[in-house]
């Protein structure tokens, strides 16, 4: 349409140096051509690489189905319960720790073990007494199958009974899943295993919680994972032990519920039929605007998955409370004050005289490509006043030769890795936890056998008459621990201070030769030989006041000294 535009680019010179190179531009399409083939076979390695994958994970189902069927017709033909001195339990996490109800046994089941390639689920059953600091197997007909991240509770009623639900199950190169939502009931008179048939019960799950109050077992939350997408639970189902029945717990409209999650904590009041969550976790997908160049220049929205870590304290009133118009299964919010824990999950939670104590736990951080975690676990401790709604931090301290011990004294069943007990003579009580820790990027339990012994005892005894608290805390984020016996007869003063700074005991007066013989025979394990150690404990107060934690005298021992 338009002959002049034709003519005048017809009559414009080529840029260029004259006439075209046809050599280098046949290496150059051979150059492309070498590339397309390079191109091509890596496109079909991946093809072959994928279908491997495909074949392998369909064999992986057939054998985790034949596993499972193996391991079923194994434990049929299981003779008689068994009982046998062993070492202690091979390294394992998620497993299940549970106190007995006479208080002198721990009981260890199931857990797993990751070995960087294959992945190995465990159905033992572990007896490890306390006094005489050693392991049993209990071999028993019809056993759960193996699993891990289940959760275990021990009932004291009819000569004592473990009860244990849900749980998960993998192929040995975690390729595929299996969820339980199966309940067993362990006879601790006999040790022989009967699978509960109950209805109504809550669906397949890992990752829960479970806990016993009065005469129920409460399971909350956890999380169900089919490779392809991943669902998190915030309901809430009692199992009635009189009847033998579930039944899930119904919220009025509107009522406050906590979020969905798994690796919470949760610790039991009977006294009050209330049961107390704290924390957990969960994967929430993210919408995120990328730019992309080849559809104009528009934002491409996607979705990923980031994981996020709770920080709320929840009470849940199993029975309710006419007298104040609380409904049964309704859920209250706690305050918060004071010094929280940092975020976390997995830690385990035990009450203890109107708070709750949290120990350990993990908080992860995704890698940039959202690939990997980054993780760090924690070994402090945290105390929660319910009445008050403050947290505060524990101090925890190690002595030579000794486990790490928690400076408090605690009472009421364990779950999740912790078990508390009474100690002798009913006078005092204690913590007792297995290892701890948790298997990669899969989602929390809070058991593992990390050291030689298997089981630590995590806390010193404290009188339960005793006037003070038995755990020494620190309303601004420190921690001091409760102050150690002196062997003079005064109050020591030091826990955990620095190199720098020497133990410090208050001493009155002069104590006569016998009071010393009597007192180094009552605590020799805390003797205190040092002649810096009758410093007077009114600098002791001085340096609290400066906000130094290393030191804990209250304004009571100042003045009486």
């Amino acid at each position: 349409r338009n002959p002049g535009a034709r003519q005048f680019r017809a009559s414009r010179p080529r840029s260029g140096m004259g006439k075209r190179d046809s050599k280098a531009a046949k290496a150059k399409r051979a150059e492309r051509r070498g590339k397309g083939a390079l191109k091509t076979e890596e496109k079909t390695a991946k093809g072959e690489q994928k279908q491997k994958r495909r074949d392998a994970n369909r064999q992986d189902d057939e054998d985790l189905e034949k596993v499972l069927k193996e391991f079923a017709a194994m434990q049929a033909d299981e003779a008689k319960v068994g009982e046998q001195a062993v070492p202690p339990p091979s390294p394992r996490a998620n497993g299940s720790l549970t106190l007995h109800p006479s208080g002198n046994e721990l009981l260890l089941f199931g857990g797993e073990h990751f070995d960087g390639k294959k992945n190995t689920f465990y159905n033992e059953l572990y007896r490890y007494s306390i006094k005489r600091n050693d392991w049993r197997l209990v071999t028993s007909k019809r056993a759960p199958p193996p699993r891990s991240s289940h959760q275990a509770a021990a009932v004291p009623t009819g000569g004592g009974s473990l009860f244990v639900f849900g749980g998960e199950f993998s192929s040995a190169n975690q390729s595929q899943f299996y969820h339980y939502r199966d309940l067993w009931c362990l006879d601790l008179a006999t040790y022989v295993w009967e699978q509960v048939q109950a209805k109504n019960g809550p669906s397949a799950r890992s990752g829960h919680r479970m806990v016993h109050c009065r005469d129920r077992l409460l399971v909350f939350g956890g999380f169900f994972d089919n490779l392809r997408d991943v669902k998190y639970y915030n309901d809430a189902h009692v199992f009635d032990l009189s009847l033998y029945q579930w039944h899930k717990l119904v919220t009025a409209p509107g009522d406050p519920v906590p979020q969905p999650r798994s690796g919470c904590s949760l610790a039991a009041d009977p006294a009050a039929g209330a049961v107390f969550l704290y924390g957990g976790y969960y994967k929430k997908k993210v919408a995120m605007q990328q730019f992309d160049s080849h559809k104009d220049k528009a934002a491409v929205e996607e979705l990923s998955e980031t994981g996020v870590e709770f920080r709320d304290t929840w009470r849940l009133d199993l029975f309710g409370d006419s007298a104040s118009g609380v409904r049964p299964g309704s859920w209250t919010q706690q305050k918060k004050s004071g010094a929280p824990p940092s975020s976390r999950s997995g830690c385990s939670m035990v009450l203890n005289r109107g708070r709750l104590v949290v120990f350990g736990g993990v908080h992860d951080e995704d890698t940039a490509d959202g690939d990997g975690l980054v993780s760090e676990f924690y070994a402090d401790a945290h105390s929660y006043t319910i009445e008050t709604g403050r947290w505060r931090a524990l101090a925890v301290e190690s002595k030579p030769g000794k486990p790490a011990a928690l400076a408090a004294a605690d009472s009421g069943g364990g779950e999740g890795g912790v078990a508390s007990r009474a100690a002798e003579g009913g006078d005092a009580t204690s913590l007792l936890a297995l290892g701890g820790g948790r298997r990669r990027n899969r989602n929390r339990n809070d058991s593992d056998d990390e050291d030689v012994a298997g089981a630590a005892a995590l806390a010193a005894g404290t009188a339960a008459g005793a006037a003070e608290p038995p755990l020494a805390e620190s309303e601004e984020g420190g921690a001091a621990s409760a102050p150690a016996p002196c062997p003079s007869g005064g109050s020591s003063t030091a826990t955990r201070s620095p190199p720098s700074s020497p133990p410090l005991c208050a001493m009155s007066s002069a104590p006569s030769r016998s009071s010393l013989r009597s007192a180094s025979r009552a605590c020799r394990p805390h003797t205190q030989t040092a002649p810096a150690a009758r410093t007077c404990a009114r600098s002791a107060c001085r340096r609290r006041s400066q906000g130094r934690a290393s030191s804990t005298c209250t304004t009571r021992r100042c003045a009486t000294t």
